[in-house]
Parts: C-alpha cells; structure tokens; sequence
C-alpha cells in the first residue's frame, strides 16, 4: 500500500497530474491517495521530488 507523508508533501500537484486511476487527491493542500483506487503503480513515488508517497 502507498500513502503520502503529508509532512513531506508540499502540494506540488505532480503526482494528482499523472496518476492512471485518479486515486489522487488534494486534501488540505496535500496529497491524499485512496487506497481503493490506487493501483500500486508507483508513478507517484517516481515523480514526487519530494519523496512523500512511499509504500507501507
């Protein structure tokens, strides 16, 4: 399972953007990711500069 470090996220948008299955979100002006929608692609982990999704 992925989920985001909500203090690492700074609300970049990069990963929102790119994910296939829109299992991104912005909550609070950070990335939330709906662990029933998320694929487990890791596109999200590839593209965040910040490293805040990261698997469990």
């Amino acid at each position: 399972m992925i989920q985001v470090d909500r203090e690492k996220c700074v609300g970049c948008g990069g990963c929102v953007d790119l994910c296939p299955r829109t299992a991104i979100r912005f909550v609070k002006d950070r990335a939330f990711i709906d662990v029933d929608l998320c694929l487990e692609c890791k596109t999200c982990v590839q593209v965040c500069p910040m490293k805040a999704p990261d698997e469990l």
